[in-house]
C-alpha cells in the first residue's frame, strides 16, 4: 500500500476542493459525497492493494491529470514516507493549488461510488421462498448432475433458482450456517442470497471498476458466476438481511487447495460478541460451509474471489460513511417530494443515475 497516497487523501479532506463550487443542490447529497470522497478514496486504494487490484496506479494517474506539472512528478513515488504533511508538501511543490483542478479526482470517487458502492449495495434480483408454482418434491428427487444442468441455462426462471437452492442446501447442509437454526419449513426457511449481486455481471462499468479494484481474475468470476453456486449461500432471513445491509461480511482465507471462512463484522467490534439478530458468531469464527451430502462435489462453500470481493467494498462503504449516503438515497428514491440535485460536472450525474437505479427507474450502465 502506497502510503503517501493514503496521506495525500488523509489531508486532502481540510482542502477546499474547486469542483464543489460547481455543485448546486437543493438537497444536501452533494455536500455529503464531497465529505466522504477522500475517505472512500482511501478505503478503496487500500483494500484493492490487498486484493491485487491496480487502484493505487490508477490514482496516480488521476492525480498526474489534475496539473501539468503533477503530472511530471514522480518524486514522491520513489521517496521514503516521513509523514502526511511532507507528502503534500513534495507532491505541490512549485505549483499554485489553485491552479490545480480536482475534477478527476472526484470524478474518480464518483465513479467508484456509482460503480461499487451502490451496485453492491442494490441486491435486487430474485429471492427463492415458499409458495412458488413448482414441485419442490420434483426438485429435490433429481440428481445432483441433473440440478447442475438446470442450473447452467439461461435466465432467472423459477426452476432455475429452485434448481441452485436445492444445490446450495446439498453444499453446505439444511441449517444456517450463521445462526445454526436448522430449515425446518416451519418459520425458518432457506433465504438463497447471493455474494455479490448477480445484476453486476453484464454491466460494462462495473466490471471494468471491479478489474481494477480487484483484480482481473475477480471480474472473470463475476462474469462466470454471478448466478452460479459459487456465488450463492442459503441463511436464515435475518442474517441474509443483515449482510444486504452490510453488516457483516465473509472473509476466505486459502491454504493449498483448502479454503477456510472466517466471519467478518463490518466495521470491527472492538470487543467480538455473537450477532447481529440470531447470528451465532462472533467476528473471526469460521463459518462451517460445505457440510452438506454433496460439499465435495460442489465446491465445500462459495468462491473465495467473491467472497474477499464483496467484505472488502463493505469495509469502504461502511468505514467512509458512503453506506449511510447510499441508504438514505435508496430511502427517498421513491419519495416524489424529493429534491433533485443539480450538478454541473458530468461525474456527479453518476450519483443521479444511481438514484434512479435504486428507484427502479433506470438501468446501471
Amino acid at each position: 500500500m502506497d502510503v503517501h497516497a493514503q496521506a495525500i487523501l488523509e489531508v486532502a479532506e481540510s482542502w477546499e476542493w474547486p469542483v464543489v463550487a460547481r455543485l448546486q443542490a437543493t438537497g444536501e447529497q452533494a455536500g455529503k459525497f464531497k465529505a466522504v470522497t477522500s475517505k472512500l478514496l482511501s478505503g478503496f486504494i487500500k483494500e484493492s492493494h490487498g486484493l491485487g487490484g491496480s487502484l493505487l496506479d490508477h490514482f496516480w494517474d488521476v492525480v498526474g491529470g489534475c496539473h501539468p506539472q503533477l503530472a511530471e512528478n514522480e518524486k514522491l513515488r520513489n521517496m521514503v514516507f516521513v509523514s502526511k504533511q511532507d507528502s503534500e508538501q513534495v507532491l505541490f511543490e512549485g505549483i499554485n493549488r489553485e491552479e490545480v483542478n480536482f475534477g478527476p479526482i472526484f470524478t474518480m470517487a464518483a465513479e467508484l461510488f456509482t460503480h461499487l458502492g451502490v451496485a453492491f449495495m442494490n441486491s435486487g434480483g430474485r429471492r427463492s421462498g415458499s409458495g412458488t408454482s413448482y414441485s419442490v418434491t420434483d426438485i429435490m428427487s433429481k440428481a445432483t448432475d441433473e440440478l447442475l444442468m438446470s442450473a447452467k441455462k439461461e435466465g432467472l426462471g423459477q426452476w432455475k433458482q429452485a434448481a441452485l437452492k436445492e444445490l446450495v442446501l446439498r453444499r453446505d447442509g439444511h441449517s444456517c450456517p450463521l445462526t445454526h437454526a436448522t430449515f425446518d419449513g416451519d418459520g425458518v426457511d432457506p433465504i438463497l442470497a447471493h455474494i455479490i449481486p448477480n445484476s453486476v455481471h453484464d454491466k460494462p462499468d462495473t466490471l471494468k471498476c471491479i478489474a481494477m479494484f480487484a483484480g482481473t481474475a475477480a471480474r472473470d468470476c463475476v462474469m462466470q458466476q454471478s448466478n452460479d453456486v459459487g456465488n450463492l449461500m442459503t441463511t436464515q432471513s435475518d442474517a441474509h438481511t443483515a449482510y444486504d445491509n452490510l453488516k457483516w461480511g465473509i472473509e476466505a482465507q486459502t491454504h493449498g487447495e483448502s479454503v477456510k471462512y472466517i466471519y467478518r463484522r463490518v466495521p470491527a467490534p472492538d470487543t467480538p460478541a455473537p450477532g447481529p439478530g440470531y447470528i451465532r458468531l462472533r467476528d473471526g469464527d469460521e463459518i462451517l460451509f460445505g457440510r452438506g451430502p454433496d460439499g465435495m462435489k460442489l465446491g465445500l462453500g462459495p468462491d473465495p474471489l467473491l467472497c474477499n470481493l464483496q467484505l472488502a467494498v463493505a469495509r469502504v462503504l461502511k468505514m467512509s460513511a458512503a453506506a449511510e449516503l447510499i441508504m438514505e438515497m435508496k430511502d427517498d428514491a421513491d419519495d416524489s417530494d424529493y429534491p433533485h440535485v443539480y450538478i454541473a460536472s458530468d461525474a456527479f450525474c453518476d450519483i443521479l443515475t444511481a438514484k434512479l437505479l435504486l428507484s427502479g427507474r433506470a438501468p446501471l450502465m
